[in-house]
């Protein structure tokens, strides 16, 4: 019996001895510009980040581009120069007008990069926004970490849009704002006042589009779904001593071009692969912007073009399918919401 845990001991050494690391030659390639443009009529929205990628061996921080001239250029010469407010980040003092046709020039060290013309989508609009009884699915994992699907039933919140010769694509960012109220307990009979607070839930994994091949040809973008939320308030607050007291919903709708929604719908497709037979091949999703001095240099990014509208409104979806539900519309956009945030005796300047 000794003699075969000896040979057992000296089999395990001899194996363990045979073990060696692979580590994979990966080429070091030269650093690519990375371009994240985005233009629109909201200035809070228009700019043009510059940056420059790394190897796979480099842990460093992405490096901003330096000394960088960014135009954005109307029609045939009309130009509108980037200002750089901190490095490699541009805005511009003017906003784009519906209906002209647009690009931007990048000039680099010796190169010289533009995007593609795309023409200014017209303004965007919701002809209608309801909310219907939906059965939401969710996943969670038990102690001993196997997923679980939960059911509850919510309200998903939906909207009709036009579709015009000149405006056919939309992408939406929602972002719903729970209102919650917590009354502390009063000391020596003397009431305490009352907690105000909120907590944002953000909806945007991603990309939200929609467009005419998602509706049959209608002439209008009929019950495209924005979020979903769970009749329990509660489940999305921290303390059972918040109660929750209604919603603000934030519609931020974009009109955008095909050009711009087939680019977004290939990122979906991208972003949802998980290697299953009919999943979409992995591939490089190449944007709109190129090298005019040296057509063989590869730049990432994408120039996008868009009309922007933002939409507010309180929402109360009540207790269950047969409560009372109140959506309407909020006629300020003046008011910039924190993500979370509390106060003492005082409803918030926005509160509903």
């Amino acid at each position: 019996m000794r003699k075969k845990l000896i040979h057992m001991i000296f089999f395990v050494l001899f194996l363990t001895s045979c073990e060696e690391y692979y580590k994979p030659s990966m080429d070091v390639v030269s650093a690519i510009l990375v371009v994240d443009a985005h233009i629109s009529n909201d200035s809070q929205q228009s700019f043009v980040k510059l940056t420059m990628t790394s190897d796979y061996y480099n842990h460093t921080q992405t490096d901003s581009v330096i000394s960088a001239n960014v135009k954005l250029i109307e029609g045939a010469n009309f130009t509108i120069e980037g200002y750089e407010k901190s490095k490699g980040y541009f805005i511009f003092a003017e906003s784009p007008v519906f209906g002209e046709r647009y690009r931007i020039r990048i000039t680099y060290k010796d190169d010289i990069y533009e995007s593609n013309s795309v023409v200014m989508p017209p303004l965007p609009t919701i002809d209608s926004i309801y909310s219907k009884d939906i059965l939401m699915k969710s996943f969670r994992t038990d102690a001993y970490g196997v997923p679980a699907t939960i059911e509850t039933r919510g309200r998903e919140i939906c909207i009709d849009a036009p579709i015009t010769s000149k405006l056919q694509y939309y992408r939406f960012n929602d972002r719903a704002i729970l209102q919650w109220v917590s009354y502390p307990l009063a000391k020596d009979d003397t009431p305490l006042p009352a907690f105000y607070g909120w907590k944002s839930i953000y909806f945007n994994g991603l990309f939200n589009l929609a467009g005419p091949k998602d509706f049959n040809g209608s002439a209008k973008v009929r019950q495209h779904p924005l979020l979903s939320l769970d009749y329990n308030a509660h489940a999305y607050l921290d303390s059972a001593t918040q109660n929750p007291a209604g919603w603000i919903l934030i519609i931020d709708q974009y009109g955008i071009t095909k050009e711009s929604y087939d680019f977004h719908n290939r990122l979906n497709n991208q972003f949802t692969a998980v290697g299953n037979l009919f999943d979409p091949v992995q591939t490089q999703v190449y944007g709109n912007i190129h090298c005019t001095t040296n057509p063989e240099r590869l730049v990432l990014g994408y120039f996008d073009l868009k009309s922007y509208h933002q939409y507010r409104y309180y929402f109360y979806p009540g207790g269950g399918p047969d409560n009372q539900v109140i959506l309407r519309q909020l006629n300020y956009r003046d008011f910039d919401i924190p993500d979370q945030n509390d106060t003492t005796g005082i409803r918030p300047v926005f509160w509903e």
